[in-house]
């Protein structure tokens, strides 16, 4: 029951959010974005049944990080608390990633023509974005790379995890570099209409998805 209580809460909440974005409204903003990442960790909990394993640990640490990331990002203005924010993804999406190694039946193998949309992908957004990031390209690029990994691990677990997990994985993996691609254009390309919708409605959904698919994956 509470799990339930718990996934409608961060439904509720992640609705709010969004509306904050339209509206818009930086107070409403503040007060949604920071609830939201413990909800999912509340979420983990209570879904776990108050086990603590290997997996729930890396998961709660990865939607710390992110929560963590979330709040420094209020600020992105300011250069520094963006920097911070990109760090604290940055660590996110490599505990996203040995997590997801963990989520897994047997040893992920590579498969160069699972990930290269991945990697193509990445090619074109670095030709779009390097150019304009200035000083902030050479953290944008290593930011890349690890996101684009994060989402090749997890087209990689196709087979040996279940079909439920595997999908919602990758589901989630794919919004969470749409979001943090509409993100970075906004930021360093060309403005996007309402670009605090299309990022936070990709990012809430990404977030929750993978919480989901990892936690489907038994072992």
């Amino acid at each position: 029951m509470r799990v339930k209580i718990i996934f409608w809460a961060y439904i509720v909440f992640s609705i709010a959010n969004l509306v904050a974005q339209v509206i818009p409204s930086g107070d409403m903003n503040r007060f949604t974005k920071p609830v939201l990442m413990p909800l999912l960790l509340f979420y983990i909990l209570e879904y776990s049944s108050g086990r603590v394993t290997l997996k729930t640990l890396l998961l709660g640490l990865a939607i710390l990080l992110s929560w963590l990331g979330d709040v420094a990002l209020l600020y992105q203005s300011d250069q520094l608390f963006f920097m911070i924010g990109l760090g604290l993804f940055l660590l996110a999406h490599i505990t996203y990633i040995v997590v997801l190694k963990k989520s897994a039946f047997q040893n992920i193998r590579f498969d160069v023509l699972k990930v290269l949309p991945f990697a193509l992908y990445a090619l074109v957004l670095f030709a779009i974005l390097i150019p304009k990031a200035g000083d902030l390209a050479i953290p944008i690029f290593i930011y890349g790379i690890v996101i684009s990994i994060m989402a090749g691990t997890a087209r990689l677990r196709e087979g040996i995890t279940s079909q439920e997990s595997y999908r919602w994985v990758l589901y989630g993996s794919l919004l969470f570099v749409a979001s943090d691609s509409i993100l970075a254009i906004n930021k360093f390309y060309m403005e996007i209409p309402v670009a605090g919708l299309w990022i936070m409605s990709t990012y809430t959904a990404a977030q929750l998805l993978l919480v989901l698919g990892i936690l489907k994956h038994v072992d």
